[in-house]
Parts: C-alpha cells; structure tokens; sequence
C-alpha cells in the first residue's frame, strides 16, 4: 500500500492509523520523497516474531530506494513506548537510515538518526519538528 501527501502530518497521521488497525504486531514500512511529495509504502514484517520485532524484505526495500529518495524506515512498537530499542539502533546504524517509531501504548512518534545517514538531514529535521 502506497500513500503520498504533500504534508508531513498527513504521512504521521497515516502512520497512526495503520498502527492502530494492527496492534496485534509490528507494522513496518517506508517513508520517502518524489516529486515534491511524501510517499509511505507499508512493507510486510517477515519477522519469525511480528509482535516484538520487524523485519522488511530487502527486495522490497531496494525498489522502493530506487524509485523514491528514502528518507527514514518506520514501524510500530506494540509493547512498551516509543523509546527505540537495541535492536532498532543497532539496525539504523547498519543501514545508515533514520528509524521513525510509533508506540501504541503512549501514542507518541520518536526518530532516531543514525551517525552517518543517507537520507536529507534536514527534512529528517522537519519531521522531527512535527511529532
């Protein structure tokens, strides 16, 4: 599922809802930019555990890196609050991508920016501003 909008807190908004209509695991996506505008793309958690952790196809992964500039990975905490786990560092650092977190329990969103990233720092910026 692709969704595209020219407002940041229209993709948040978005992102919420998707949560929120799978609290029983982990949702996980895309978020990017084309042409002026914010695309998320939802990306199947092939996770061996859905409910604790996300894993993305890389396939899916490197199309959607081909077709837009990809900003950050996002997914959904279903346990716990938006503060990003070992995991989900360890995994930003390794791909050089901001990880954007959602948890359902406080209903906040949190970014985590790797050292070195490959995405626009300052519309990483922008959506910080936002949550």
């Amino acid at each position: 599922m692709k969704y595209s909008s020219k407002r940041i807190i229209d993709i948040l908004g978005k992102i919420k809802i998707l949560s929120h209509e799978n609290v029983g695991h982990e949702i996980c996506g895309f978020v990017g930019k084309k042409d002026g505008k914010y695309v998320i793309e939802s990306a199947k958690n092939i996770s061996t555990d859905i409910k604790n952790y996300f894993c993305v196809d890389p396939v899916q992964y490197l199309l959607f890196k081909n077709n837009y500039d990809l900003l950050m990975c996002y997914h959904s905490h279903v346990v716990g609050d938006e503060s990003f786990s070992e995991f989900d560092i360890v995994m930003a650092e390794n791909s050089c991508i901001p990880f954007l977190v959602y948890a359902l329990n406080t209903q906040k969103f949190n970014i985590y920016s790797p050292k070195t990233s490959e995405s626009d720092v300052n519309i990483v910026e922008r959506f910080k501003e936002r949550i």
